[in-house]
């Protein structure tokens, strides 16, 4: 995977986007991107950030690798993890340190 920062994923904040994995396909939505405060250490990133995403589907996804793709997006391999759920799905995180 190439190095990607907060400001390529940005744009993107509302986007649905289609997690795939073996045979598993499921629309999420890009619902946040936030830049990380944390004190600079040399083993993280510059500028370290987090994904949020919403599943409508009421199955949790196993926290793993997904190839995320939506439209103007070059797909990329993303770890996601299932943090919790609300009115709308479940929700989704992925850290970049």
């Amino acid at each position: 995977m190439q190095r990607v920062e907060y400001t390529y994923f940005a744009p993107f904040v509302n986007s649905t986007f289609t997690a795939h994995h073996a045979d598993i396909d499921v629309e999420m939505d890009l619902i946040q991107v936030a830049k990380r405060n944390l004190k600079r250490n040399v083993h993280l990133r510059e500028n370290p950030f987090t994904l949020v995403f919403r599943s409508a589907l009421k199955v949790i996804l196993p926290q793993g690798m997904y190839r995320m793709a939506t439209t103007g997006f070059e797909p990329q391999m993303i770890f996601i993890t299932a943090v919790g759920a609300d009115a709308d799905g479940i929700i989704y995180h992925a850290v970049f340190d």
